[in-house]
């Protein structure tokens, strides 16, 4: 999960929520029928909650460049040389790509390794990835179970 992005959503809807309120609250509340106080409160916190939930799920998708990349890339393997860590949350992997059809190469990926797959980035395991045919320094690291199908 992107956190950068998540706050950064969570903060413009917010943002947005506080002016569609001072409007409501200014200009709209005093024209609206008497009775509907309730129901106008009820649809403007299910507005932003929806509001909210959705500009997550956006903020989750993956980025451009990575779908392109998981769109047109080749995929391949990598073997995990080793894995040193540089902070809680990042992790450096010195490893060795292969892509079928061309020659191995040797290169390095700081990457942000969730705690529950910790085992799976030790080093002399191997991970698929998704290489750029046309760049090999992008490279994308895939889950585990496509190796499975």
């Amino acid at each position: 999960m992107d956190h950068e992005r998540t706050l950064r959503s969570v903060a413009v809807v917010t943002g947005g929520y506080v002016i569609v309120l001072a409007v409501w609250a200014g200009w709209l509340r005093p024209h609206t029928p008497p009775g509907t106080l309730p129901y106008q409160l009820v649809a403007l916190v299910a507005g932003f909650a929806s509001a909210l939930g959705l500009a997550m799920m956006i903020a989750n998708r993956s980025t451009s460049a990575e779908r392109r990349l998981t769109k047109n890339g080749v995929e391949g393997w990598a073997m995990i040389e080793s894995a040193q860590p540089i902070d809680s949350t990042t992790t450096e992997l010195r490893m060795q790509f292969t892509i079928p059809g061309s020659q191995s190469f040797a290169g390095r990926i700081v990457y942000s390794i969730p705690p529950s797959e910790a085992s799976r980035f030790a080093a002399g395991n191997v991970v698929p990835i998704m290489v750029d045919p046309t760049d090999h320094h992008r490279v994308l690291l895939l889950p585990a179970q496509s190796l499975d199908q």
